[in-house]
C-alpha cells in the first residue's frame, strides 16, 4: 500500500482552486454583515463544564463563559477577567481574589460561592479535567470520599472575595484559572436540572447548557444550537466589558467535511477555519495562500493503547496482548513516524519520540520512546509469545470517520503491523461523539488521538497518565510514575522538580501506554478583513477580541 501523492481530497481541491476565485460571496455575509461565521474542529461535544475533554468544547465556551483570567492572544498568559485583584501569602499556598462588578446574563450578580459551587460541582461529578483541579488542597479527597466539603480549599470569605488555598505552590495557577474547569457557574438556573447519584451526590442533567435553561457570563449568550447545524452567539449586554466586545453576533457552523468546509469559505459563507484538515492544508500551501497561517502546535499525536488485562467487553473479554509491554514496544518499533510525516499529513511537522512536545520545553531531559527497528520488533514479539504473529487476536484501532488523515493514519498502521509482525488490526471508524465514547469508557484496544498542553509545564501532558487521572484512557497504572509525578507536586526547588518530572517522562516513553507519533501544527485560515485572531500554539482564539470587516 502506498502513502506518498496527495489523497484524493488534496487532489480534487487542488483542481477546484482556479475556479473559486470567481464564487459570489454567500448572501447571508451580505444580509448580515456584522455576524463573524467560523467552522471549528467538528461539533460541539458537550458545552457541560464537568464533561469536556475537546477543544472544540472550549473554544465555545470561551465565548460564552468567563473565569477568574482569561487567555491572552498567545493562548498562554493569563489576563484578569473576574480577578480584579489578587493576593499571594508569603508561603504562595494561599491566594485571595477580588472579584469585579460582573453580572450573569440574567442580571444576576456573579458572587465568590458561585466558584465554590462551581469546584464542587466538578468533583462530585469528575471528567477528564477534574484533575486539574488536584493542585486545590483536599480537592482529590473530597473526591473520593475521604474529605468533607468543608476541607477543600476554597471558600466565600464574602460575595466579593474568593480564597483558594493550594496543596503546594502552583506558580501557573492564573493560566489554570483561564481554563473552562475553573470558571464560576450559576446555581439557581441548574437546580432544576439536579439528580442525586449512588453517593448521593448533586449532578446535572446535560439540558442545563440548552439556550433556553443555560446562565453565562461571557462576552456572549448562547442564543440558538441545532447540533449538527450550527450554533448563533449574540453580545451578552450584561457582560462587564461588554464596551470591547466589537462583534454584535457570531454564528458555528458544523461541517466535516474537508471540500465543503472549503468551499464554504471560499464563497464567503464563513470568514474564519479554525483547524484545516491536513489533505487541505496541504494543497492550500502549495498554491502560496497568504490566508493559511500556521504554528507549532503545544501538542502531540499518539496512539492510545488500551493495557487492560482483558479486551474490552464488545471485542470478547479474551486476554489482551497490549497488558504486555513487550508487544506495546514491538507495535511502536514497527511504526514508521518518518514516513508518516514525510508521506501523508506532509506539514513538516516533528516526529515525536516523546509525549511531552519538547520544542516547548528546550532543557527537559527525557528517555525517548524506541526508534523504528523491524528486527528488533519481531524478536520482542516471539518473547511475549506470538512469533511471526501466530495466535496473535485480531485487535481494532479505532478513530474519527470524518478525519481523512486519521484514516489513512489507521490503514497505514494496519498495514505496516501485518507486513512486518504478521499481526491483522481491523479498522473502526466513528462519529465524533462516538469516537469519544468509545475512549472515554475504555472500550477500544488502539485508538488514534492527541492531546494539546493547558498550561505552560511538562505535567499537563504526564498528569494525564497517573493513575487517579480520569484522563488516562489506557489503563496503564505505574507506581513508581505516580509515585515522581506526586513528589514533583509537592517540590519546591525548580531543578530537583524537573529531574522527577524527566524521571516520569522516560517511564511514560519507556512503558508505552502510548505511542507518540509526530507533533502537529495548528493550521487555519482567514482573511484581512477578519481582525483580533493571533494563530498561537495552543489554538485559543477569543471571539471576545475578533470582528470582521467586509
Amino acid at each position: 500500500m502506498s502513502f506518498t501523492l496527495p489523497s484524493r481530497v488534496a487532489c480534487a481541491l487542488l483542481a477546484l482552486l482556479p475556479l473559486l476565485g470567481s464564487c459570489d460571496r454567500s448572501t447571508a455575509a451580505k444580509d448580515d454583515p456584522a455576524t463573524f461565521r467560523f467552522i471549528n474542529r467538528g461539533d460541539v461535544i458537550t458545552l457541560d463544564l464537568n464533561q469536556m475533554a475537546y477543544f472544540q468544547d472550549f473554544r465555545v465556551t470561551y465565548a460564552i463563559r468567563e473565569g477568574l483570567y482569561s487567555y491572552g492572544p498567545d493562548g498562554f498568559s493569563a489576563e484578569p477577567a473576574l480577578a480584579q485583584e489578587a493576593k499571594v501569602s508569603d508561603d504562595k499556598l494561599t491566594w485571595t481574589f477580588t472579584l469585579r462588578e460582573a453580572k450573569w446574563s440574567n442580571g444576576d450578580p456573579i458572587v465568590a460561592n458561585d466558584f465554590v459551587f462551581s469546584i464542587k460541582t466538578m468533583l462530585d461529578t469528575p471528567g477528564d479535567c477534574t484533575y486539574m483541579l488536584y493542585c486545590i488542597r483536599n480537592a482529590r479527597e473530597y473526591e473520593s470520599g475521604s474529605a468533607k466539603l468543608e476541607d477543600v480549599g476554597v471558600r466565600a470569605i464574602d460575595d466579593k472575595t474568593l480564597q483558594l488555598t493550594l496543596e503546594n505552590p502552583t506558580p501557573y495557577l492564573p493560566q489554570l484559572l483561564a481554563f473552562p474547569p475553573f470558571y464560576p457557574r450559576h446555581e439557581k438556573s441548574m437546580a432544576k436540572f439536579a439528580e442525586k447519584d449512588a453517593k448521593g451526590r448533586n449532578y446535572y442533567r446535560a439540558e442545563y447548557t440548552r439556550p433556553e435553561n443555560v446562565v453565562t457570563n461571557g462576552p456572549f449568550v448562547l442564543k440558538d444550537w441545532k447540533p449538527g447545524e450550527k450554533l448563533r452567539f449574540e453580545r451578552n449586554e450584561n457582560y462587564w466589558d461588554r464596551d470591547n466586545v466589537k462583534c454584535p453576533a457570531a454564528e458555528m457552523i458544523v461541517n466535516n467535511e474537508p471540500q465543503s468546509t472549503f468551499l464554504q469559505y471560499e464563497r464567503g459563507n464563513v470568514d474564519f477555519i479554525v483547524a484545516v484538515p491536513p489533505e487541505t492544508a496541504v494543497s492550500l500551501r502549495s498554491s502560496g495562500r497568504a490566508d493559511l497561517h500556521a504554528t507549532p502546535a503545544f501538542a502531540t499525536t499518539y496512539l492510545s493503547l488500551n493495557c487492560a488485562a482483558k479486551v474490552p467487553g464488545e471485542l470478547g473479554e479474551t486476554p489482551n496482548p497490549l497488558a504486555d509491554v513487550r508487544v506495546r514496544r514491538a507495535l511502536a518499533m514497527t511504526v514508521n513516524k518518518t514516513q508518516l510525516v514525510k508521506t501523508l499529513t506532509r506539514l513538516d511537522e516533528p516526529v515525536a519520540n516523546s509525549f511531552v512536545p519538547q520544542r516547548f520545553f528546550k532543557d527537559f531531559k527525557t528517555q525517548t520512546a524506541p526508534d523504528y527497528d523491524v528486527e528488533a520488533a519481531k524478536k520482542l514479539l516471539a518473547d511475549a509469545g506470538f512469533p511471526g504473529g501466530a495466535n496473535f487476536p485480531t485487535l481494532t484501532i479505532a478513530f474519527n470517520g470524518t478525519n481523512n488523515t486519521r484514516k489513512a493514519m489507521a490503514e497505514m498502521f494496519a498495514y505496516d503491523w501485518k507486513q512486518n509482525l504478521g499481526i491483522s488490526v481491523e479498522l473502526r471508524a466513528a462519529d465524533d461523539k462516538s469516537f469519544d465514547a468509545a475512549v472515554t469508557q475504555k472500550q477500544y484496544t488502539i485508538a488514534t488521538s492527541a492531546w494539546m498542553g493547558d498550561y505552560v509545564d511538562p505535567s499537563t501532558f504526564l498528569d494525564r497518565f497517573t493513575s487517579a487521572s480520569l484522563g488516562n484512557n489506557s489503563n496503564w497504572s505505574n507506581a513508581d510514575y505516580d509515585a515522581l509525578m506526586a513528589k514533583a507536586r509537592s517540590e519546591p526547588d525548580i531543578a530537583k522538580r524537573q529531574a522527577l518530572l524527566e524521571a516520569a517522562s522516560s517511564i511514560l516513553n519507556t512503558e508505552l501506554p502510548l505511542i507518540p507519533l509526530y507533533h502537529y501544527n495548528n493550521i487555519c485560515l482567514f482573511r484581512d478583513s477578519v481582525h483580533g485572531i493571533t494563530p498561537n500554539a495552543k489554538n485559543t482564539f477569543l471571539m471576545k477580541r475578533i470582528w470582521v470587516e467586509r
